[in-house]
């Protein structure tokens, strides 16, 4: 199973007290469901009841912003990065 790095932000950093974090996975619902086995309250920050990523979370897979509804269709390779941008505030 290829390992893929998760670049975390915010609350999810803070979560896991780290910036960054390699799991195994072979998509990119896998990499986050083996990201959330990491820390319970990561899953409730980053999916919703229907174990759906919030739509207010970005996802991108080397730099390609993903759709959330597809996410089990998207395949990684080893050494593949996943950014999860929190939501954007302003002031």
């Amino acid at each position: 199973m290829p390992k893929v790095l998760i670049h975390l932000y915010t609350t999810l950093k803070e979560k896991l007290n780290a910036p960054k974090i390699w799991v195994e996975a072979d998509n990119v619902e896998q990499a986050l469901e083996a990201l959330s086995q990491k820390n319970g309250a990561v899953a409730a920050i980053l999916f919703d009841a229907g174990g759906i990523v919030k739509n207010h979370f970005t996802l991108a897979l080397n730099s390609e912003v993903l759709d959330h509804k597809n996410l089990s269709k998207v395949p990684v390779a080893q050494g593949d990065v996943l950014h999860i941008f929190p939501p954007i505030a302003g002031g």
